[in-house]
């Protein structure tokens, strides 16, 4: 298991340069590699995420084994029990391990039998693409009711600079394309909401998991910034039910359907806007 330590959220090397391993007894015979090379950046919680999935598939553990208590993976990862327990959380939700409150963590399943963070949507594309709409209207309306209530005057101006910035690179090139959900991205995240920041990342990571077909623009993207100028126009009026409405009528399942439906019916017209960008 990679040792690293926590650092205003990101994973930090450690500052030897010669890259070595060492291997720590944890209990039940089982053992912790402890890998002393630098990591790259990533959210900590990403990066626990993997490691206790590492220590389930290289100890070879069984569904209703056991895992070390919280003290041990906070101990070697070097990592803080906020941290630890989100990542558990997690795991917890892709249906890996259980955690029994007051008993401890246990392996509910292995991990190549359960869904991952980019791959929790059903196969197909219509049913990934309503599970995909359908969970960020939870999260975008959540995140939406805490930002309006809780971002400063100066963050929600920031927002604001953001699609301006936007509409001037969609101006200089009518190609342009943006990072999938960066907009909304940045809403969750003036929520102050860490764990709807994190079910995001992975709708983000969802979305870019789907086929190029369903990832293709139809050319909406200057429809897509008037909506996202009108939801931070009522945001900074602190007009929360506008707001929240305008996020419903933004996430909207016909015209995702409509656009996937136009797709699959030309498969040999060039789309006009390739991308993996989304609203």
């Amino acid at each position: 298991m990679a040792a690293y330590k926590e650092s205003e959220g990101l994973a930090t090397p450690p500052t030897s340069a010669t890259a070595t391993a060492a291997a720590v007894r944890v209990g039940n015979g089982h053992r912790m590699s402890v890998q002393r090379s630098p990591l790259r950046a990533g959210r900590v919680a990403e990066r626990i995420v993997d490691e206790i999935v590492a220590y389930i598939e290289d100890n070879g553990l069984e569904p209703g084994a056991k895992l070390p208590p919280e003290r041990v993976f906070i101990e070697q990862l070097g990592v803080s029990r906020s941290s630890l327990r989100e990542a558990l959380r997690i795991v917890s939700t892709i249906g890996i391990i259980d955690v029994l409150h007051g008993d401890g963590m246990y392996v509910a399943a292995a991990p190549g039998s359960t869904a991952t963070p980019t791959a929790i949507f059903d196969a197909t594309e219509q049913n990934a693409l309503r599970n995909l709409v359908e969970t960020r209207f939870g999260v975008e309306l959540a995140a939406v009711t805490a930002a309006t209530q809780r971002a400063s005057d100066e963050d929600l101006l920031g927002l604001q600079r953001f699609l301006d910035e936007q509409e001037r690179q969609l101006a200089v090139d009518p190609n342009f394309t943006w990072e999938p959900l960066g907009f909304e991205l940045l809403v969750v995240e003036l929520s102050s909401n860490g764990w709807l920041y994190e079910i995001e990342l992975m709708l983000r990571d969802a979305w870019l998991s789907l086929s190029t077909g369903l990832r293709t623009s139809v050319g909406r993207h200057t429809e897509w910034l008037a909506e996202h100028r009108a939801i931070v126009a009522s945001m900074r009026s602190r007009n929360v039910t506008q707001a929240q409405r305008l996020v419903m009528a933004h996430l909207s399942l016909e015209r995702f359907e409509d656009d996937l439906a136009s797709v699959k019916s030309s498969p040999r017209t060039k789309p006009r806007r390739p991308t993996k960008g989304s609203s």
